[in-house]
């Protein structure tokens, strides 16, 4: 990496990395060490009510634990051009439940709480750029996108792309990534967190190298992102999409929850069901607005796994998308991949998506979200199959990758495994 700061391959950028680990440190610990966490109003919660809250939920007489945090998340990515390329402005981030200890996040990547400061830590680097004026900047896109439906009640992630005139020498932990840095990026596991994944499947896309943005690499990707869009086809989705209604819930005391029960470390499950506990860890690290801290998080027993199949249809590559119905949904429903088995869950993909039907075009192993799950992770698998779900099975629909990055642009529309995974589609060959 050269002295402005700048990675041009993931090597480079690994470097970066290795600085964020130094004087990093994670260890378990009874939840009596975590002074700044206790149980307010039947939730677990933080001193200050900001950041999120651990709560018990009911919906038709099932009762449920879930992360509950009611401001939307701010997740700001910079970017700038060089010489006609895209570079983007990485944040590398040491955190407690990344696997590896760090790995790059978005240029911000940050709660309300964070961001104003309930910690009583350092100022936020960067954030200006995305909550305030800044006459050198542009916006690119501004979303709001949905979280994990499964682990987090209603929460929401807003996602904003910003485009700088030059790129000017970075903060310490953050670097410029060129497009070629990031395609070889997107190959590792664990490398580019989910969050950076899902903004990076958000940001603009171009079948044309030349066009100064990201490319794929594949070049029967690139066809189907400069495929028509069919009217019809997205009209059957959304209409599809919304025909949920949303489940009545409430509220239940932490301990009122019939498979839950409270521990000197948090709180495990009776039984397995969900297939997590709740557990409290202390935390060091060098370059955080905050330098130690005690915290909740969720660990489960077990790996995902997210599987998005892809297949030519008169020379046209589409991918097989779900709609999907889980609790936490801010909009009860959104599409997701053609598989996702959460950690910790139990069941395996049909048997069209499995060996010998389906080849494995690309693979990695991510992280959930690096400040709330203690190494959860998730195999995230690209494959080409050579058959389609049986008339019986068809609950989903095959869509180009022109509709899918109309969809992904969209407010509130997909999952975030569906955006993670789809950013393998810039390296795949």
């Amino acid at each position: 990496m050269d002295q402005s700061g700048v990675a041009r391959s993931a090597s480079e950028l690994q470097q970066v990395l290795e600085d964020c680990r130094q004087g990093f440190e994670v260890r378990q610990v009874p939840a009596s060490e975590a002074d700044q966490w206790s149980v307010i109003d039947g939730a677990l919660q933080h001193t200050s009510r900001g950041f999120f809250s651990v709560n018990g939920v009911s919906s038709n007489g099932e009762s449920r634990l879930l992360l509950y945090q009611p401001q939307a998340a701010l997740t700001g990515l910079i970017s700038t051009r060089v010489d006609g390329e895209r570079w983007f402005l990485l944040q590398g981030r040491a955190e407690p439940g990344c696997l590896g200890g760090a790995q790059f996040g978005p240029t911000v990547q940050s709660t309300p709480a964070n961001f104003m400061r309930l910690h009583g830590g350092a100022p936020t680097p960067y954030v200006d750029a995305f909550i305030a004026l800044d006459p050198n900047a542009s916006v690119i896109d501004d979303t709001t996108q949905l979280d994990l439906g499964e682990r987090y009640l209603f929460k929401s992630k807003r996602s904003i792309l910003v485009e700088t005139k030059s790129p000017t020498p970075p903060h310490r932990a953050f670097v410029w990534a060129t497009s070629q840095a990031i395609y070889e990026a997107v190959q590792r596991s664990a490398f580019l967190n989910i969050d950076l994944r899902s903004i990076l499947s958000i940001a603009r896309w171009s079948s044309r190298d030349a066009a100064g943005e990201l490319a794929p690499r594949s070049d029967a990707v690139r066809r189907s992102l400069g495929a028509p869009i069919r009217p019809d086809v997205l009209g059957q989705l959304m209409s599809h999409l919304h025909r949920e209604e949303r489940p009545g819930l409430s509220f239940v005391p932490l301990d009122q929850l019939a498979n839950w029960n409270q521990t000197e470390m948090g709180w495990a499950e009776r039984e397995p069901e969900q297939g997590f506990s709740v557990e409290f860890f202390d935390v060091k690290v060098a370059y955080r607005e905050v330098l130690r801290w005690a915290q909740p998080l969720v660990n489960s027993s077990s790996e995902g796994l997210v599987v998005l199949a892809c297949q030519e249809q008169e020379g046209i590559l589409e991918f097989y998308i779900r709609p999907v119905t889980e609790l936490g949904l801010a909009t009860t429903a959104a599409l997701a991949p053609s598989f996702v088995r959460y950690p910790g869950r139990t069941g395996e993909p049909p048997g069209w998506l499995a060996e010998p039907n389906a080849r494995v075009w690309s693979e990695t192993t991510e992280s959930d979200e690096g400040g709330r799950f203690y190494r959860d992770a998730s195999l995230y698998r690209l494959v080409r199959v050579n058959v389609r779900p049986g008339r019986s099975q068809e609950t989903g629909f095959w869509l180009r990758l022109s509709e899918l990055k109309m969809l992904l642009r969209t407010s509130n529309v997909c999952t975030i495994q569906l955006r993670g995974v789809i950013s393998q589609l810039l390296s795949v060959v």
